[in-house]
């Protein structure tokens, strides 16, 4: 007998089936399948995940999924699993990154406000020269002289951060005015289906996220969700989430919606059962 790894490696190659065909049968990436075969477990999400992937491998080879799960056990013990808070799923960019483009924006939209306030406080102290009179001209009053003419406003878009920052440029004497910046909003939520009995969550995206969901102990889906994207998923007693990107996600279950999850870029993972509805927050 060999260790929990050889003995699945074995059995796939006696059937002829490769970790790409298992992955696009069960949506687990080859790396993690991998992993498993390996006994690399510190590769893996964690917890409940794990046993997910190491269910759907043994499904799918035909296997007897409740050894496989105690051979499993065993060999976690001997090699423990991850700690999530080191856990990080693939991204297009970095929180670091992400921030400093953040602050290079701000600069630079400061800068841009702060050369159109030096541009009105200019327009609105220049002196106002009157042209020679002509020998049959009719000599103006000080108070037309003085008194410039109107200029037509201007406006001007900025985008900040998802949310638009309009500015007026008024004649001369007038005020700037800026309206605050908005976050983007949450997706409308479709109505919620009848539960019957059931618990219903619907996963709502304000920002592309990476998403693992478990429902009554089997994977339901994993994978990247785009920005401003829903999805509805039930379960008997309770679900798992797991996302990497927490200020990104917003959960409601059976019409409630949940506290925020935590920050950008922030992998979190989260367990709701029918409790989750008395304190609408998430375990």
């Amino acid at each position: 007998m060999g260790s929990f790894g050889e003995n699945l490696r074995r059995e796939r190659e006696m059937r002829g089936i490769t970790l790409e065909e298992i992955s696009a049968a069960t949506k687990i990436s080859v790396r993690f399948l991998s992993s498993i075969e390996n006994e690399d477990f510190s590769s893996l999400p964690g917890g409940i995940f794990n046993r997910g992937f190491v269910r759907a491998y043994a499904r799918y080879l035909g296997l007897d999924e409740d050894p496989i799960l105690e051979e499993y056990q065993l060999a976690a013990k001997a090699r423990p699993e991850v700690d999530l808070s080191h856990f990080s799923p693939p991204k297009t960019h970095s929180y670091q990154e992400r921030r400093s483009r953040r602050t290079l924006w701000a600069v630079l939209i400061a800068i841009g406000l702060l050369a159109i306030g030096i541009s009105l406080w200019h327009s609105t102290h220049r002196t106002v020269e009157v042209p020679p009179l002509a020998n049959n001209a009719t000599p103006a009053t000080n108070s037309q002289a003085s008194q410039p003419q109107a200029a037509p406003a201007t406006s001007s878009a900025n985008p900040i951060g998802g949310g638009v920052q309009q500015v007026k440029t008024v004649p001369p004497g007038g005020v700037l005015a800026a309206t605050s910046t908005t976050p983007p909003a949450a997706p409308k939520l479709p109505p919620v289906p009848d539960s019957d009995g059931k618990l219903v969550l619907q996963i709502a995206t304000t920002e592309r996220s990476w998403v693992a969901i478990d429902a009554d102990g089997k994977s339901v889906m994993q994978g990247v969700m785009a920005a401003n994207t829903v999805k509805t998923f039930e379960a008997d007693t309770n679900f798992d989430v797991l996302t990497g990107n927490a200020q990104g996600v917003t959960l409601t279950l059976n019409g409630q919606t949940m506290k925020p999850l935590g920050r950008e870029g922030e992998v979190k993972q989260v367990h709701l059962t029918w409790k989750s509805l008395q304190n609408q927050n998430p375990e």
